[in-house]
Protein backbone atom coordinates (compact mmCIF):
# COMPACT_ATOMS: atom_id res chain seq x y z
CA UNK A 1 0.00 0.00 0.00
CA UNK A 2 2.93 2.83 0.54
CA UNK A 3 4.20 1.69 -2.82
CA UNK A 4 1.24 2.48 -4.34
CA UNK A 5 0.73 5.76 -2.68
CA UNK A 6 4.15 6.72 -3.20
CA UNK A 7 3.58 5.64 -7.01
CA UNK A 8 0.63 8.33 -7.03
CA UNK A 9 2.53 10.53 -5.67
CA UNK A 10 4.84 10.38 -8.63
CA UNK A 11 2.16 10.73 -11.15
CA UNK A 12 0.86 14.13 -11.27
CA UNK A 13 4.90 15.61 -11.37
CA UNK A 14 5.39 13.46 -14.33
CA UNK A 15 2.38 15.01 -16.10
CA UNK A 16 2.71 18.20 -14.97
CA UNK A 17 6.49 18.04 -16.89
CA UNK A 18 5.25 16.83 -19.55
CA UNK A 19 2.63 19.75 -19.82
CA UNK A 20 5.29 22.27 -18.98
CA UNK A 21 6.96 20.78 -22.19
CA UNK A 22 4.46 21.22 -24.86
CA UNK A 23 3.20 24.66 -23.77
CA UNK A 24 7.40 25.59 -24.32
CA UNK A 25 7.06 23.93 -28.10
CA UNK A 26 3.90 25.55 -28.57
CA UNK A 27 5.19 29.38 -27.58
CA UNK A 28 8.47 29.02 -29.79
CA UNK A 29 6.83 27.70 -32.74
CA UNK A 30 4.34 31.01 -32.53
CA UNK A 31 7.36 32.92 -32.08
CA UNK A 32 8.74 31.61 -34.66
CA UNK A 33 6.14 32.24 -37.45
CA UNK A 34 6.05 35.25 -36.43
CA UNK A 35 9.66 36.82 -37.21
CA UNK A 36 9.38 34.77 -40.46
CA UNK A 37 8.33 37.29 -43.02
CA UNK A 38 4.49 37.15 -44.51
CA UNK A 39 4.24 34.65 -47.72
CA UNK A 40 1.24 36.87 -48.12
CA UNK A 41 3.62 39.92 -49.05
CA UNK A 42 4.02 40.42 -52.85
CA UNK A 43 6.99 39.26 -54.82
CA UNK A 44 7.01 42.50 -56.55
CA UNK A 45 7.21 44.43 -53.19
CA UNK A 46 9.76 41.83 -51.73
CA UNK A 47 11.94 42.23 -54.88
CA UNK A 48 11.64 46.11 -54.24
CA UNK A 49 12.32 45.83 -50.71
CA UNK A 50 15.19 43.67 -51.31
CA UNK A 51 16.81 46.25 -54.27
CA UNK A 52 16.49 49.14 -52.20
CA UNK A 53 18.00 47.68 -48.74
CA UNK A 54 21.17 46.20 -51.83
CA UNK A 55 21.50 49.70 -52.63
CA UNK A 56 21.71 51.48 -49.55
CA UNK A 57 24.33 48.53 -48.58
CA UNK A 58 26.04 49.38 -52.03
CA UNK A 59 25.94 53.02 -51.23
CA UNK A 60 27.77 52.95 -47.13
CA UNK A 61 29.87 50.26 -48.64
CA UNK A 62 31.21 53.03 -51.29
CA UNK A 63 30.90 55.68 -49.03
CA UNK A 64 33.32 53.39 -46.57
CA UNK A 65 35.62 52.67 -49.43
CA UNK A 66 35.91 56.67 -50.37
CA UNK A 67 36.71 57.55 -45.98
CA UNK A 68 39.05 55.02 -46.08
CA UNK A 69 41.15 56.39 -49.43
CA UNK A 70 40.13 59.93 -48.07
CA UNK A 71 40.88 61.63 -51.41
CA UNK A 72 39.40 64.00 -53.75
CA UNK A 73 39.12 61.30 -56.39
CA UNK A 74 37.15 58.80 -54.06
CA UNK A 75 35.19 61.55 -53.22
CA UNK A 76 34.74 62.13 -56.80
CA UNK A 77 33.88 58.17 -57.98
CA UNK A 78 31.27 58.46 -54.84
CA UNK A 79 29.75 61.42 -56.16
CA UNK A 80 29.67 60.53 -59.68
CA UNK A 81 28.25 56.36 -59.03
CA UNK A 82 25.78 57.67 -56.41
CA UNK A 83 24.09 61.28 -57.20
CA UNK A 84 21.65 60.66 -54.53
CA UNK A 85 23.25 58.79 -52.27
CA UNK A 86 22.89 59.54 -48.60
CA UNK A 87 26.75 61.02 -48.01
CA UNK A 88 26.60 63.46 -51.18
CA UNK A 89 26.49 66.63 -49.35
CA UNK A 90 28.86 65.12 -47.24
CA UNK A 91 31.55 64.21 -50.26
CA UNK A 92 30.80 67.13 -51.80
CA UNK A 93 31.90 69.88 -48.36
CA UNK A 94 35.36 66.62 -47.97
CA UNK A 95 36.16 67.76 -51.58
CA UNK A 96 36.08 71.91 -51.03
CA UNK A 97 38.19 70.96 -47.49
CA UNK A 98 40.86 68.49 -49.62
CA UNK A 99 41.20 71.31 -52.35
CA UNK A 100 41.64 74.48 -49.73
CA UNK A 101 44.06 72.01 -47.78
CA UNK A 102 45.96 71.21 -50.87
CA UNK A 103 46.14 74.51 -51.68
CA UNK A 104 47.64 75.54 -48.22
CA UNK A 105 49.75 72.56 -48.58
CA UNK A 106 51.81 73.80 -51.28
CA UNK A 107 51.83 77.44 -50.36
CA UNK A 108 53.42 76.35 -47.10
CA UNK A 109 55.18 73.79 -49.40
CA UNK A 110 57.06 76.86 -51.54
CA UNK A 111 57.38 78.72 -48.30
CA UNK A 112 59.77 75.87 -46.72
CA UNK A 113 61.36 75.41 -49.95
CA UNK A 114 62.47 79.09 -49.84
CA UNK A 115 63.11 79.17 -46.04
CA UNK A 116 65.16 75.89 -45.90
CA UNK A 117 67.69 77.04 -48.51
CA UNK A 118 68.19 80.18 -46.69
CA UNK A 119 68.88 82.26 -49.35
CA UNK A 120 65.66 83.37 -50.71
CA UNK A 121 63.09 85.30 -49.42
CA UNK A 122 59.24 84.84 -49.83
CA UNK A 123 59.39 87.69 -52.60
CA UNK A 124 61.80 85.07 -54.23
CA UNK A 125 60.51 82.59 -54.71
CA UNK A 126 57.08 84.46 -55.67
CA UNK A 127 59.34 85.76 -58.52
CA UNK A 128 60.63 82.32 -59.60
CA UNK A 129 57.49 81.02 -59.58
CA UNK A 130 56.31 84.18 -62.01
CA UNK A 131 59.15 83.56 -64.18
CA UNK A 132 58.55 79.84 -64.30
CA UNK A 133 55.17 80.77 -65.01
CA UNK A 134 56.10 83.34 -67.70
CA UNK A 135 58.67 80.92 -69.31
CA UNK A 136 55.48 78.59 -70.20
CA UNK A 137 52.88 80.73 -71.12
CA UNK A 138 50.34 78.65 -70.52
CA UNK A 139 47.03 79.35 -68.74
CA UNK A 140 47.68 76.10 -66.75
CA UNK A 141 50.98 77.69 -65.58
CA UNK A 142 49.39 80.92 -64.76
CA UNK A 143 46.69 79.33 -62.99
CA UNK A 144 48.80 77.09 -60.73
CA UNK A 145 50.83 80.60 -60.04
CA UNK A 146 47.79 82.34 -58.66
CA UNK A 147 46.64 79.70 -57.03
CA UNK A 148 50.24 78.91 -54.71
CA UNK A 149 50.71 82.52 -54.30
CA UNK A 150 47.35 84.48 -54.34
CA UNK A 151 48.76 87.40 -52.61
CA UNK A 152 51.78 87.55 -54.88
CA UNK A 153 53.42 90.42 -56.53
CA UNK A 154 51.72 89.18 -60.01
CA UNK A 155 48.65 87.91 -59.55
CA UNK A 156 47.14 91.02 -61.20
CA UNK A 157 49.34 90.50 -64.02
CA UNK A 158 48.67 86.84 -63.60
CA UNK A 159 44.94 87.09 -64.07
CA UNK A 160 45.00 89.60 -67.20
CA UNK A 161 47.34 87.71 -69.03
CA UNK A 162 44.88 84.25 -68.71
CA UNK A 163 42.14 87.08 -69.88
CA UNK A 164 44.43 87.37 -72.41
CA UNK A 165 45.19 83.58 -73.41
CA UNK A 166 41.61 82.89 -73.04
CA UNK A 167 40.05 85.46 -75.55
CA UNK A 168 43.07 84.18 -77.77
CA UNK A 169 41.97 80.84 -77.79
CA UNK A 170 38.42 82.03 -78.61
CA UNK A 171 39.76 84.21 -81.42
CA UNK A 172 41.38 81.13 -82.94
CA UNK A 173 38.66 79.21 -82.50
CA UNK A 174 36.43 81.92 -84.33
CA UNK A 175 38.60 82.07 -87.24
CA UNK A 176 39.42 78.10 -87.57
CA UNK A 177 35.48 77.70 -87.50
CA UNK A 178 34.81 80.46 -90.01
CA UNK A 179 37.66 78.90 -92.14
CA UNK A 180 35.95 75.41 -91.94
CA UNK A 181 32.55 77.33 -92.94
CA UNK A 182 34.12 78.97 -95.97
CA UNK A 183 35.95 75.57 -97.10
CA UNK A 184 32.48 74.25 -96.82
CA UNK A 185 30.41 77.78 -98.89
CA UNK A 186 27.12 76.03 -97.88
CA UNK A 187 24.24 77.92 -96.00
CA UNK A 188 24.59 74.70 -93.40
CA UNK A 189 28.07 75.34 -92.67
CA UNK A 190 27.55 78.99 -91.81
CA UNK A 191 24.55 78.72 -89.87
CA UNK A 192 26.34 76.49 -87.85
CA UNK A 193 28.99 78.94 -86.93
CA UNK A 194 26.52 81.57 -85.95
CA UNK A 195 24.54 79.46 -83.76
CA UNK A 196 28.20 78.09 -82.19
CA UNK A 197 29.60 82.07 -82.20
CA UNK A 198 26.90 84.33 -82.03
CA UNK A 199 28.96 87.26 -80.93
CA UNK A 200 32.08 86.25 -83.59
CA UNK A 201 33.96 88.60 -85.92
CA UNK A 202 32.07 87.46 -88.78
CA UNK A 203 28.30 87.16 -87.87
CA UNK A 204 27.40 89.81 -89.81
CA UNK A 205 29.28 88.32 -93.26
CA UNK A 206 28.05 84.57 -92.65
CA UNK A 207 23.98 85.93 -92.47
CA UNK A 208 24.62 87.61 -95.67
CA UNK A 209 26.41 84.87 -97.32
CA UNK A 210 23.18 82.49 -96.31
CA UNK A 211 20.76 85.28 -97.64
CA UNK A 212 22.81 85.29 -100.69
CA UNK A 213 23.72 80.86 -101.14
CA UNK A 214 19.52 81.00 -100.41
CA UNK A 215 18.46 83.25 -103.48
CA UNK A 216 21.05 81.60 -105.62
CA UNK A 217 19.66 78.91 -105.08
CA UNK A 218 16.03 79.90 -105.25
CA UNK A 219 17.33 81.56 -108.47
CA UNK A 220 18.71 78.08 -109.93
CA UNK A 221 15.35 76.41 -109.01
CA UNK A 222 13.39 79.13 -110.66
CA UNK A 223 15.79 78.69 -113.82
CA UNK A 224 15.54 75.10 -114.08
CA UNK A 225 11.68 74.87 -113.38
CA UNK A 226 11.21 77.64 -116.52
CA UNK A 227 13.36 75.20 -118.59
CA UNK A 228 11.33 72.21 -118.20
CA UNK A 229 8.14 74.88 -118.67
CA UNK A 230 9.56 75.27 -121.78
CA UNK A 231 10.66 72.17 -122.87
CA UNK A 232 7.18 70.93 -121.97
CA UNK A 233 5.24 73.68 -123.72
CA UNK A 234 2.12 73.15 -122.49
CA UNK A 235 -0.73 75.13 -120.52
CA UNK A 236 -0.32 73.27 -117.62
CA UNK A 237 3.40 72.97 -117.47
CA UNK A 238 3.59 76.88 -117.05
CA UNK A 239 0.63 77.12 -114.68
CA UNK A 240 2.70 74.91 -112.71
CA UNK A 241 5.59 77.14 -113.07
CA UNK A 242 3.55 80.12 -111.91
CA UNK A 243 1.70 78.32 -109.27
CA UNK A 244 5.43 77.01 -107.66
CA UNK A 245 7.18 80.80 -108.64
CA UNK A 246 4.60 83.15 -107.85
CA UNK A 247 7.42 85.78 -108.25
CA UNK A 248 10.03 84.31 -110.26
CA UNK A 249 11.65 85.67 -113.20
CA UNK A 250 9.35 84.75 -116.25
CA UNK A 251 5.99 84.52 -114.18
CA UNK A 252 4.92 87.91 -116.77
CA UNK A 253 6.17 85.58 -119.97
CA UNK A 254 4.64 81.84 -118.66
CA UNK A 255 1.29 84.24 -117.98
CA UNK A 256 1.23 84.99 -121.46
CA UNK A 257 2.31 82.17 -123.31
CA UNK A 258 -0.17 79.76 -120.74
CA UNK A 259 -2.55 82.15 -122.39
CA UNK A 260 -1.53 81.72 -125.70
CA UNK A 261 -1.32 78.43 -125.95
CA UNK A 262 -5.17 78.09 -123.86
CA UNK A 263 -6.15 80.35 -127.30
CA UNK A 264 -4.71 78.56 -129.96
CA UNK A 265 -6.01 75.51 -128.29
CA UNK A 266 -9.39 77.04 -128.11
CA UNK A 267 -9.45 78.11 -131.74
CA UNK A 268 -8.14 74.61 -133.00
CA UNK A 269 -9.08 71.80 -130.41
CA UNK A 270 -12.72 71.25 -130.06
CA UNK A 271 -14.50 71.81 -126.71
CA UNK A 272 -15.21 68.00 -124.95
CA UNK A 273 -17.45 68.07 -121.67
CA UNK A 274 -14.75 66.40 -119.66
CA UNK A 275 -16.71 65.63 -116.38
CA UNK A 276 -19.64 63.90 -118.37
CA UNK A 277 -17.39 61.60 -119.99
CA UNK A 278 -15.68 60.68 -117.26
CA UNK A 279 -18.89 60.64 -114.98
CA UNK A 280 -20.37 58.42 -118.06
CA UNK A 281 -17.33 56.11 -118.50
CA UNK A 282 -17.25 55.29 -114.42
CA UNK A 283 -20.22 53.93 -115.21
CA UNK A 284 -19.79 52.03 -117.33
CA UNK A 285 -17.11 50.15 -115.70
CA UNK A 286 -19.00 49.89 -113.34
CA UNK A 287 -22.11 48.12 -115.25
CA UNK A 288 -19.58 45.94 -117.03
CA UNK A 289 -17.26 44.91 -114.01
CA UNK A 290 -19.48 45.57 -111.08
CA UNK A 291 -18.24 47.73 -107.55
CA UNK A 292 -19.06 51.28 -106.81
CA UNK A 293 -17.45 54.20 -108.47
CA UNK A 294 -15.38 56.32 -106.56
CA UNK A 295 -14.40 60.23 -107.15
CA UNK A 296 -11.35 58.95 -106.99
CA UNK A 297 -11.81 57.01 -110.63
CA UNK A 298 -13.32 59.88 -111.64
CA UNK A 299 -10.43 62.39 -111.09
CA UNK A 300 -8.32 59.91 -112.41
CA UNK A 301 -10.10 59.93 -115.67
CA UNK A 302 -10.30 63.68 -115.66
CA UNK A 303 -6.66 64.09 -115.12
CA UNK A 304 -6.01 61.45 -117.97
CA UNK A 305 -7.92 64.13 -120.16
CA UNK A 306 -6.20 66.80 -118.96
CA UNK A 307 -3.05 65.68 -119.80
CA UNK A 308 -4.41 64.29 -123.40
CA UNK A 309 -5.66 67.81 -124.44
CA UNK A 310 -2.18 69.33 -123.50
CA UNK A 311 -0.52 66.73 -125.33
CA UNK A 312 -2.38 67.31 -128.73
CA UNK A 313 -2.14 71.19 -128.67
CA UNK A 314 1.68 71.00 -127.58
CA UNK A 315 2.18 68.05 -130.76
CA UNK A 316 -0.84 70.14 -132.70
CA UNK A 317 1.77 71.09 -135.39
CA UNK A 318 2.69 67.47 -136.28
CA UNK A 319 -0.75 66.21 -136.89
CA UNK A 320 -2.03 66.63 -140.55
CA UNK A 321 -5.44 68.50 -141.22
CA UNK A 322 -7.06 65.44 -142.94
CA UNK A 323 -6.18 63.15 -139.11
CA UNK A 324 -7.38 66.19 -137.10
CA UNK A 325 -10.89 65.92 -139.34
CA UNK A 326 -11.05 62.12 -138.62
CA UNK A 327 -9.64 62.22 -135.22
CA UNK A 328 -11.46 65.01 -133.55
CA UNK A 329 -14.88 64.35 -133.56
CA UNK A 330 -17.54 65.81 -131.10
CA UNK A 331 -20.43 64.10 -132.89
CA UNK A 332 -19.90 60.39 -131.42
CA UNK A 333 -20.30 59.27 -128.07
CA UNK A 334 -18.72 60.31 -125.24
CA UNK A 335 -15.97 62.43 -126.91
CA UNK A 336 -12.47 62.06 -125.55
CA UNK A 337 -9.67 63.72 -125.64
CA UNK A 338 -7.04 60.27 -124.99
CA UNK A 339 -9.35 59.13 -127.82
CA UNK A 340 -8.26 61.65 -130.08
CA UNK A 341 -4.37 61.61 -129.15
CA UNK A 342 -4.29 57.87 -129.94
CA UNK A 343 -6.30 58.68 -133.05
CA UNK A 344 -4.08 61.29 -134.24
CA UNK A 345 -0.61 59.59 -133.28
CA UNK A 346 -1.40 55.71 -135.01
CA UNK A 347 -2.16 58.22 -137.81
CA UNK A 348 0.60 60.00 -138.26
CA UNK A 349 2.95 56.80 -137.18
CA UNK A 350 1.23 55.19 -140.01
CA UNK A 351 2.17 58.43 -142.47
CA UNK A 352 5.88 57.86 -141.09
CA UNK A 353 5.87 54.18 -141.86
CA UNK A 354 4.42 54.39 -145.52
CA UNK A 355 7.05 57.27 -146.14
CA UNK A 356 9.49 53.98 -145.89
CA UNK A 357 10.27 50.22 -147.00
CA UNK A 358 10.80 46.89 -145.30
CA UNK A 359 14.31 47.64 -146.60
CA UNK A 360 15.17 50.64 -145.58
CA UNK A 361 15.99 54.46 -146.46
CA UNK A 362 17.52 53.66 -150.00
CA UNK A 363 19.03 53.29 -152.33
CA UNK A 364 18.87 49.64 -153.12
CA UNK A 365 20.50 47.63 -155.20
CA UNK A 366 19.36 43.86 -156.59
CA UNK A 367 21.38 41.08 -155.95
CA UNK A 368 23.81 39.81 -159.20
CA UNK A 369 22.43 36.40 -160.55
CA UNK A 370 24.24 33.97 -162.41
CA UNK A 371 23.58 33.74 -166.23
CA UNK A 372 23.64 29.66 -165.80
CA UNK A 373 20.48 30.38 -163.43
CA UNK A 374 18.79 33.00 -166.14
CA UNK A 375 19.01 30.63 -168.89
CA UNK A 376 17.11 27.62 -167.51
CA UNK A 377 14.48 30.34 -166.32
CA UNK A 378 14.15 30.35 -170.14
Amino acid sequence: MADLGQQSRRTPSRALLLAVILAGVAAAGFLSACSEPSDSQPPAAQRQAAEEQARRDADEKAWADAEKTGTVAAYTSYLQNFGSGGHVAEASQRIVTLNEQARKDADEKAWAEAEKTGTQTRKEADEKAWADAVRAGTAAAFTAYAQNFSSGAHVAEARERLAALDEQARKEADEKAWADALRAGTPAAFTAYIQKFGSGVHVAEARQRVAALEEQARKEEDEKAWADALRAGTPSAFTSYIQKFGSGAHVAEARQRAAVLEMQGRKELPGIDIQNTCKAAAGAMVSLMGGTTTEQDVNACLDSEQKARDQIVKDRATYSSADKKQCMRTDVYLPSYVEWLTCLEMERDVRKMERQTDFGAGPWALPRVRPAINAAGR
